[in-house]
């Protein structure tokens, strides 16, 4: 009887009529309370009728009857993920796995869900999708988000290689078109992607995001035009993110006026990348020479919401930027943004040139930049270079820059940036705009490396272009030679080192990431074994004396108590705003050096490091210690 009246609901579920779905389900447990089948099925009505809380309610009464009501426990998963419990999400999916370990569809959530934004669960959400294709091997979409995931892993032939089998299975799935269409053009294979790209428009000339790659590749072969007809299409049909692209090429087109209006449209509507605006909207100020008009207007921005909110720290940055534009005092610059708690990048720019530019005042020598000293070579450069990224980030941006612009005979020429002011560099400023040149990384290795032939790219502002996938020693004393502080930061940066030779025979140096690196899922260094490591070592050492480096100090200086760590304030006065710069001295100084996960930071303090006789980084997966070599 119970099941005839349950089967009745499946009916009804399944043609959409979901009301009536519910009602017999009611039926079913007004007569059986207990019935989980039941529960369940009409928390997924309930789920339907966007009553969400109740949903899951009656789905967790479900499952607490009967624990192996696989189906259940997967909508319950998908319940969770839906408003953004991730970690409950995955707890469900591994639940699963641990009743039926063949289960694909949990595989491939659970290899869908757990890459995280930094990457830390990568490997492990690769494996899952792996295990989930080989389950499923007729699944155009489990190869496609493979592909992703590859493609994000820098694998980016095996990713190609998966959408092809996404579109060999499906030959109509737009995602793995636009998928292939992405990987190409980061592969360098300008002309199959376009052809990839322009079938994925020929399938859904209403989507978006179509749009958009193909603005992207129009911008990366050069042509302004197209990137803008493309951009503005997607803008027109709905996507967000295509407004800030539209400006910046209007502002790379030189049509500021038409740049103004489009922000002047765009900055107040729901989902603008405001801040890459406000940046633009600086930038295109500052060219026009309209530095007044620039300083009223970012002072009422600051106060104004735009898309819903207000974007204080951008504003307060923008003024500092004018500030140091204009030669005014820079104590005034470093003060309007020491207390702005922020990872905006830009500030971390504006503000640590500011705190600079103040100790050059203070000690009272001069830099100027130089002219470009071949104006008849080719040039290279990049704008983003000090805006996409912070400190470590723009310094090996830089080296692969380099490495690539001597190779070819370029002139770079950098914008004003954090390591081009630190390190005794002499690049003249860009003389003039660029064609862009986006996704570029690959390429730039190539032809860094060998392995890429043809004529190179010249004349270029190459934006984001990441870095070198190799360090090879061969360029080691090249790259050294570069990245050399200005002997007139001595001062500020060699008393922390010398306070530490003055107690100990062996500087220990060791970095502990934290602070983004929690809220973005990046890989966490265990101080755990960082302390089981120091055991063994710390009785083989001459006098010892261990420096923690740490966005975070109190967190996690506690645990090392037992080697009484010296930290920046307790080895010499901070260099005010720049304390990350003395820091990485220690680092490049050490006789040890210990780095953190996925930390740009201290693996390239290792590398700059001459006289270090270990370096040492956190396994994840075995979850300990042990050795590196910085160049290979």
């Amino acid at each position: 009887m119970m099941r005839d009246a349950l089967d009745a609901g499946l009916t009804h579920h399944r043609a959409g009529r979901i009301d009536r779905a519910a009602s017999a389900y009611r039926d079913v447990l007004a007569a059986e309370p207990g019935n989980a089948d039941a529960l369940h099925l009409l928390g997924m009505t309930e789920r339907q009728s966007g009553r969400v809380t109740e949903a899951e309610t009656l789905i967790r009464r479900a499952l607490t009857l009967a624990p192996h009501l696989l189906e259940a426990r997967l909508n319950l998963a998908n319940i969770l993920m839906a408003r953004g419990d991730t970690p409950a999400a995955m707890m469900q999916w591994r639940r699963v796995l641990a009743i039926d370990p063949a289960n694909a569809p949990a595989w491939h959530a659970l290899g869908s869900a757990s890459a995280g934004h930094g990457g830390a669960g990568r490997p492990d959400a690769i494996r899952a999708l792996r295990r989930a294709a080989r389950l499923m091997p007729s699944r155009a979409d489990i190869q496609h988000d493979l592909g992703l995931l590859l493609r994000q892993d820098d694998r980016i032939d095996e990713a190609i290689a998966c959408q092809r089998r996404a579109l060999s299975l499906e030959p109509g799935l737009l995602a793995a078109w636009m998928g292939l269409g992405n990987a190409l053009l980061e592969k360098g294979d300008t002309g199959a992607a376009l052809a990839a790209l322009r079938l994925a428009a020929s399938l859904s000339p209403g989507t978006p995001e179509i749009w958009f790659n193909l603005g992207n590749l129009r911008y990366r072969l050069a042509d302004p035009e197209g990137a803008l007809a493309c951009y503005g299409r997607a803008a027109r049909l709905g996507l967000a993110a295509a407004r800030s692209r539209v400006v910046a090429v209007l502002v790379d087109l030189g049509r500021d006026g038409e740049a103004e209006a489009a922000l002047a449209g765009y900055m107040p509507l729901s989902g603008t990348d405001v801040p890459t605006c406000l940046e633009l909207l600086y930038t295109l100020l500052l060219r026009r020479g309209h530095l007044a008009d620039a300083r009223s207007l970012f002072t009422r921005l600051a106060t104004v919401p735009l898309a819903g909110r207000q974007y204080t720290v951008e504003c307060l940055t923008a003024l500092s930027a004018l500030d140091l534009a204009e030669g005014a005092d820079p104590a005034v610059a470093a003060g309007r943004l020491e207390k702005l708690r922020t990872d905006n990048c830009w500030t971390f720019t504006v503000r640590s040139l500011a705190a600079l530019e103040q100790t050059r005042r203070q000690q009272g020598w001069q830099w100027h930049r130089p002219a470009n000293p071949a104006p008849d070579r080719p040039r290279l450069t990049s704008s983003s270079l000090g805006n996409r990224g912070r400190f470590a980030h723009n310094v090996l941006e830089y080296v692969l820059l380099r490495l690539y612009a001597e190779k070819h005979g370029c002139v770079l020429e950098t914008p004003d940036w954090v390591g081009g002011a630190y390190f005794d560099l002499d690049d003249p400023a860009p003389g003039g705009p660029l064609p862009p040149w986006p996704f570029a990384r690959r390429v730039l290795n190539g032809f860094v490396t060998g392995e890429r032939q043809g004529p190179p790219v010249m004349d270029r502002d190459v934006l984001s272009p990441l870095f070198l996938y190799e360090y090879p020693v061969e360029y080691r004393d090249r790259i050294r030679s570069w990245l050399r502080p200005r002997p007139q930061w001595a001062p500020w940066i060699d008393p922390p080192v010398d306070a530490l030779r003055a107690v100990g025979r062996t500087v220990v140096a060791i970095h502990i990431r934290r602070g983004d690196f929690l809220a973005f899922g990046y890989p966490i260094t265990e101080t755990g074994w960082y302390v089981d490591w120091l055991r063994d070592l710390w009785p083989t050492l001459d006098r010892p004396v261990l420096y923690l480096a740490s966005d975070d100090i109190p967190s996690v200086r506690a645990a090392f108590r037992e080697f009484r760590p010296v930290t920046l304030d307790d080895a010499a006065p901070s260099w005010p705003g720049l304390e990350f710069l003395q820091d990485f001295h220690v680092l490049t100084q050490a006789d040890i050096v210990g780095i953190s996960a996925a930390s740009g930071f201290s693996q390239l303090a290792a590398r700059l490091n001459g006289r270090a006789r270990l370096c040492v980084q956190p396994d994840m997966a075995a979850g300990g210690i042990r050795p590196f070599i910085p160049w290979t």
